[in-house]
């Protein structure tokens, strides 16, 4: 299937290709981040979603390829052979926040917010104004800022997240990179969170690109959808384009029926089980 890319990406990667040690993960792979837009990553597990994310951040060097960042060489081994923006800048623009991460014990939800505005300290300036008001921003906006001295491990699943999220915010960067921010949370939490990022990404034009497993709620939130088989780009458009039937059989190995959410009109995947297919050899 063709990929749909945006003609003014706020990322993008070229001839991209990932490893750890030797084994490739992300292999040739080319693909653009609309900016403004929330992007999706689906696919089965060890298809390299995380690992994409991860060289999108450069937190994982090219084996070869390059990243670019509104246009600009971020990745290692960019042709010129020298990346045009250091670390910290990377870190004023992008903000990266990986799979179940780890806070040291007994942080409180607004030191680790805090966090997030390590990238724009130096050593002249430790701590400034404005790093206290994007910090308080931010535990505004997720609606936290009463749970600012409580310690984080004294949260439920959903406020913890919102509290990673707060920190990624207060990093005050145009874009937010998530590695499944929805695992191990319930349903509402899930919902909750997932809200909070549309809002963000309406009220504040966030470019906003997650990894997420379940198919359905990567086609209500999403406006694109990144799909990746065995480390390959398979297809990338709107969900109204990618969400078929083949795309769920070839990539996914499963039958299914693609019918309109009920809520939303967005396609919505139906699994055909053997449960289902014997009830409806039955009728």
């Amino acid at each position: 299937m063709n990929s749909n890319l945006s003609l003014e990406p706020a990322l993008s990667a070229r001839k991209l290709s990932l490893a750890y040690d030797k084994t490739l993960i992300v292999n040739h792979l080319n693909l653009a981040i609309s900016a403004g837009k929330i992007t999706a990553l689906v696919g089965p597990n060890g298809c390299g979603k995380s690992t994409l994310l991860k060289g999108l951040a450069r937190l994982l060097k090219p084996q070869s390829g390059t990243v670019y960042l509104d246009g600009v060489a971020i990745s290692k081994r960019c042709p010129q052979g020298v990346a045009k923006y250091s670390t910290k800048e990377i870190a004023k623009r992008l903000g990266m926040l990986p799979q179940s991460p780890v806070a040291p014990e007994g942080l409180t939800v607004r030191e680790l917010v805090a966090q997030g505005r390590y990238p724009h300290q130096s050593w002249l300036q430790q701590w400034s104004r404005e790093d206290e008001q994007f910090t308080e921003q931010a535990l505004a906006i997720t609606g936290i800022a009463e749970l600012g001295d409580r310690p984080l491990d004294s949260l439920s699943g959903g406020q913890r997240q919102r509290a990673w999220i707060a920190m990624a915010l207060a990093q005050n960067t145009e874009i937010l990179l998530l590695d499944e921010p929805t695992t191990f949370l319930d349903l509402a939490h899930q919902i909750e969170v997932l809200d909070l990022l549309y809002d963000l990404n309406q009220t504040q034009g966030r470019t906003i690109v997650m990894v997420l497993h379940d198919l359905n709620q990567a086609c209500r939130y999403a406006d694109e959808l990144i799909v990746m088989r065995q480390g390959h780009l398979y297809a990338q458009g709107t969900p109204n384009l990618v969400m078929t039937e083949t795309m769920v059989a070839e990539v996914f190995g499963i039958e299914s029926q693609i019918v309109p959410d009920p809520m939303t009109g967005t396609p919505m995947c139906v699994p055909v089980s053997r449960k289902a297919r014997a009830s409806i050899g039955r009728k």
